[in-house]
């Protein structure tokens, strides 16, 4: 790609610019940063568009988009974007990898202490003015399998042995993690989802992913199990889900994602016993913004210097 100069970068999503600090925002002075509202305006500026930033995009056909040169996505996954009909080969992605950083591993680290010490039980028996013993084990008796042993998967792995949890994985490649017991491929999951006593999910929703834990993963694990899935929705068979708790073959669940979202008023998921919601915000912090931008910065500058940009997704894969 010859090098040349952008000067505005189109925003759709999240309401991104709003939630930047006036530091993150002073690294594109001499840019011109343009919100794009909804879908409407995004379909107007697309044919002048040359850098997008953005997530939860549209599907459009992209033949229309004949200046556009990059898409910075906002977060890890792309499975919001890709396919992307019409888009051209030469046009780059970058995902936000590396910028979860520590919010999205301590949350998740977080969600398991609460749910194996009963912290949603404990909650609900205050507000019943109700004093009840709520017995557990520690976590570092336990076994953890992470499920997408990426970046993030790796971060939430070493935090999980610094407390002394035994840690196995699925990773694509199946090659060893620092710090992990075991690593398997996805087709041999089910051996490390054997007797494991929580299970996080934290892989990319692709054609190989999706309804990756289903009803087989579920049964696989020790009775009364802890459960996290911070991937994206459809990587989980939500059905699957329900049932082993209602069986009680999870002990509790925590779902961040789901394949709609904002989650329905009416979803069955909002009351299912011993399953906590929450609405997308695992790695949201005060300063997520402010390391999305950052990258942004770095990777126009690596393209107007005639570089590839950071973080490159491989169409072929998905991520």
């Amino acid at each position: 790609m010859s090098t040349q100069r952008f000067d505005t970068i189109h925003v759709y999503g999240d309401r991104m610019i709003d939630f930047a600090s006036e530091e993150s925002l002073a690294l594109f002075a001499d840019r011109t940063l343009v919100p794009l509202a909804d879908e409407d305006e995004l379909a107007a500026a697309l044919p002048d568009i040359q850098v997008l930033f953005g997530f939860t995009v549209p599907r459009h056909d992209w033949a229309v988009a004949t200046k556009l040169r990059f898409i910075q996505w906002m977060g890890a996954g792309v499975d919001k974007l890709l396919p992307a009909t019409g888009l051209d080969e030469r046009v780059y992605i970058s995902n936000a990898s590396g910028t979860h950083e520590p919010q999205l591993p301590e949350w998740v680290i977080g969600a398991l202490y609460s749910m194996n010490h009963r912290f949603p039980q404990l909650a609900a028996q205050q507000r019943e003015h109700r004093w009840r013993i709520a017995p557990s084990t520690p976590l570092s008796e336990k076994t953890l399998c992470v499920v997408g042993l990426g970046t993030i998967g790796q971060s939430i792995a070493a935090r999980a042995a610094n407390i002394g949890m035994r840690v196995v994985g699925v990773r694509r490649s199946g090659e060893p993690v620092d710090g992990v017991d075991q690593v398997v491929t996805p087709d041999r999951r089910l051996e490390v989802l054997d007797g494991a006593d929580a299970v996080v999910v934290i892989t990319p929703l692709t054609a190989e992913t999706k309804g990756l834990v289903g009803e087989a993963e579920l049964a696989a694990l020790a009775p009364r199990a802890l459960f996290v899935d911070v991937s994206r929705g459809g990587v989980t068979d939500i059905d699957a889900l329900i049932a082993a708790l209602e069986s009680k073959n999870l002990a509790a669940a925590t779902l961040d994602v789901f394949e709609t979202e904002p989650l329905p008023e009416d979803s069955p998921l909002w009351d299912v016993p011993n399953l906590i919601v929450t609405p997308h915000t695992a790695a949201w912090s005060p300063s997520y913004a402010d390391r999305l931008f950052e990258m942004l910065h770095t990777n126009l500058t690596l393209l107007e210097a005639g570089d590839e940009p950071t973080n490159l997704v491989d169409r072929s894969r998905g991520y």
